[in-house]
């Protein structure tokens, strides 16, 4: 059976207002929105499969400054999730007024997860969160990458939780723990559980740069200002 296509675009909308519940016939209500969504989607083709909406081939979901692609995505309306497969890649571009700086972070892994009602999101296994700062005059710029078996998270308290066999990078430094939070407010990370951060840093002494460990349960991290204590 050919699956029916829909091009260019699909509107989220369908999940919230074209159908009265899922399943058509007699339970099919068509409406035209009164206003335009807020979520966009684009995807080769749409079906329903067990109540659930599948969208295949070039999935790609636009939300304010999110952008989320993949090559396959299950959406169930009534419950409020999206769960993103195949290659999912969630981007999103903000300004912060208060440090001046653009804030872009790019999070991949094997499955990508969205629930609207609780807001929460999760992925697992092989996250890899990438977040890269710039100046407004862009006169400085800085990266980190974190690197987990899983990570979940909700929008109102800006907080990630990333666990199992835990990584973290930037220009400088190198940690690694059994599971890590990042706080994006104040860009302070901790890492807890067998918490190992590498770092270099100029020694006065020897006139060069020297490596430095610093081990314990718990390591505290400041992104901005690099600096780093042990418990």
């Amino acid at each position: 059976m050919t699956k029916r296509s829909f091009s260019p675009i699909i509107i989220i909308q369908i999940l919230f207002s074209l159908f009265s519940q899922v399943g058509l016939g007699a339970s099919f209500t068509f409406i035209i929105p009164s206003e335009p969504p807020d979520t966009t989607i684009t995807a080769n083709s749409m079906h329903l499969q067990g109540g659930v909406i599948v969208l295949e081939g070039n999935v790609r979901g636009v939300r304010v400054s999110d952008i989320l692609t993949c090559q396959k995505a299950f959406i169930n309306k009534n419950k409020g999730w999206i769960l993103a497969s195949n290659t999912p890649r969630l981007f999103r571009k903000e300004s912060d007024p208060e440090k001046q700086i653009i804030r872009e972070s790019t999070l991949d892994a094997l499955n990508i997860y969205w629930n609207n009602n609780d807001k929460r999101i999760s992925a697992s296994p092989a996250v890899t969160l990438k977040i890269e700062e710039r100046s407004w005059d862009l006169a400085t710029y800085s990266w980190v990458i974190i690197s987990s078996d899983s990570m979940d998270g909700f929008q109102d308290s800006s907080e990630l939780r990333f666990s199992g066999r835990v990584r973290i990078k930037d220009k400088d430094h190198f940690g690694q723990g059994e599971s890590l939070d990042y706080y994006k407010a104040s860009s302070t990370v901790i890492l807890e559980g067998n918490a190992q951060v590498e770092m270099e840093e100029w020694s006065q002494k020897e006139n060069k740069m020297i490596k430095k460990v610093i081990t314990g349960q718990r390591i505290n991290y400041n992104l901005d200002s690099k600096e780093s204590s042990s418990e």
